[in-house]
């Protein structure tokens, strides 16, 4: 039997930062949401490979990458979602996300939480897009709040629903 990971406040805690985060983006409040990620911040989406067995099925760390972010290019994300250029963005998707830690481990007083994800998108009148995974989180403690400072985020499909890829993990 598994034994719990962490304590319930630190869970809480957690969840409390993650609902957070979720309702930024949900309200397209994306500068705000970049306030939650450490100067040195690594946003990670890997590429999702057919294989006859889980191993090997995700790019390698070296491998082409869905997103391969740090902050300067996670900026440049969002201010090209906030500019008119971009075009598949306008009008601007609704967004629902759905998020929820699985496990928290403490590592050299850093968090690592992984979490189950689930992100409905859709536009117009008829396109819908759903993203389903899980991602990992390290986070590290700022003052009285959390930034994160390395997301790995796997989107369990190897050929994404949508047309473009304008969501964040």
């Amino acid at each position: 039997m598994k034994a719990m990971l962490c304590s319930p406040s630190l869970y809480f805690e957690v969840k409390c930062f993650q609902a957070y985060e979720v309702s930024l983006l949900q309200e397209l409040a994306y500068q705000e949401w970049l306030g939650l990620f450490a100067q040195d911040i690594r946003y990670r989406a890997p590429l999702v490979y057919v294989k006859d067995q889980r191993q090997g099925s995700l790019s390698a760390l070296t491998d082409l990458m869905l997103y391969d972010d740090n902050l300067e290019t996670l900026e440049l994300r969002v201010a090209r979602a906030k500019s008119k250029k971009a075009w598949t963005e306008i009008p601007p998707s609704r967004l629902r996300y759905f998020v929820d830690p699985v496990e928290i481990n403490e590592e050299q007083g850093d968090l690592r939480v992984s979490s189950n994800l689930i992100i409905y998108q859709t536009r117009l009148q008829r396109e819908e897009s759903l993203f389903v995974g899980h991602r990992i989180d390290r986070i590290r403690r700022n003052g009285d709040g959390w930034k994160v400072f390395d997301r790995y985020a796997v989107i369990d499909r190897a050929v994404l629903p949508s047309k473009n890829l304008t969501v964040f993990f």
